[in-house]
């Protein structure tokens, strides 16, 4: 249910000790409740030596991706901590159910704005390329009340979605403020993934201006393969081996945002495995995690594969 703050003048926003109220990013989580709600849990702690006053923690989200735009979600009241305290906060919110754009492997990655199913006046203009996309994605919502209004906060969409894939866990982006902290986790959760095959998972990386990012993938088992390929000017999402690689820990340039494909390929016997892909700004130099959970039994047609 969504949490709505009434106005008391004990809870202050800008509190001097809010600086040691932490959260990590490991302590962000979101699980799907229903085929329409995704509860997202966030683990608070008072690090200081002092009782922390009450504030309040805000939530965002953004389709899956590093450097991408966000969109609210939800404000949560943090009450006050004792030194050392742990504090959990929950808030479940809809799973939005966008219109499929087409099947993954005939959906072009510059063509997917002209192929969404928009209004009028959410048409893409020529040229308007991933950062249309992104700011689509935004303002997509399929979960309505009968009078127009959201039931109850409403996340980002879910990219395998617009791709027809649907998955029984979300996948996204989601950011947690605490005064003028700001902690993220990006995560594609229980993603099925097939066995001595080539597996396609899909992100995206940056939005609107120039700018160049540096990937590195991390937490791959010893027995698994996996690379990145840049396809946002492709005529495909399917990547093949002729396809030019995204060399680690290089500079990458893009203007107005990439659409990143990591090909992973696991042995013929494999078990759960967690890939991380970090990815780096340069005009910033701050580093993003874009976490895959991958699993051979896990439900839904998870990556593509090839």
């Amino acid at each position: 249910m969504t949490t709505v703050l009434e106005h008391k003048p004990e809870i202050e926003v800008r509190s001097a000790l809010e600086t040691e109220l932490v959260v990590e990013r490991t302590d962000i989580s979101f699980q799907d409740l229903t085929a329409g709600t995704v509860m997202v849990r966030v683990t608070v702690r008072n690090e200081s030596k002092q009782r922390s006053k009450p504030t309040i923690m805000r939530l965002e989200s953004a389709p899956l991706g590093a450097f991408v735009p966000w969109r609210p979600l939800a404000v949560l009241p943090v009450p006050a901590l004792e030194p050392g305290a742990v504090h959990e906060l929950s808030v479940e919110v809809s799973r939005p159910r966008p219109q499929a754009l087409g099947s993954f492997d005939r959906v072009p990655p510059r063509t997917l704005l002209t192929a969404v199913n928009a209004a009028p006046d959410e048409a893409p203009q020529p040229g308007a390329g991933l950062a249309g996309l992104l700011n689509l994605l935004r303002r997509r919502d399929t979960t309505r009340r009968q009078d127009g209004t959201n039931s109850r906060p409403s996340l980002a969409p879910d990219l395998w979605e617009l791709l027809g894939r649907d998955q029984p866990h979300w996948a996204g982006n989601i950011n947690v403020f605490i005064g003028s902290k700001a902690v993220e986790r990006h995560m594609a959760n229980a993603l099925r993934i097939y066995s001595g095959r080539n597996n396609l998972a899909m992100f995206l990386v940056g939005s609107g201006g120039r700018d160049a990012y540096a990937f590195d993938i991390v937490g791959l088992a010893p027995d698994w393969t996996a690379a990145l390929f840049d396809v946002t000017n492709a005529k495909t999402l399917v990547v093949g081996t002729s396809d030019a690689r995204i060399a680690e820990r290089q500079w990458v340039e893009s203007a107005g945002g990439m659409m990143v494909m990591l090909a992973v390929r696991p042995p013929v016997i494999c078990e759960e495995g967690n890939v991380e892909v970090q990815v780096t700004r340069q005009s910033s130099q701050k580093t993003a995690v874009v976490e895959f959970n991958l699993d051979p039994t896990a439900q839904g047609p998870g990556c593509y594969s090839v």
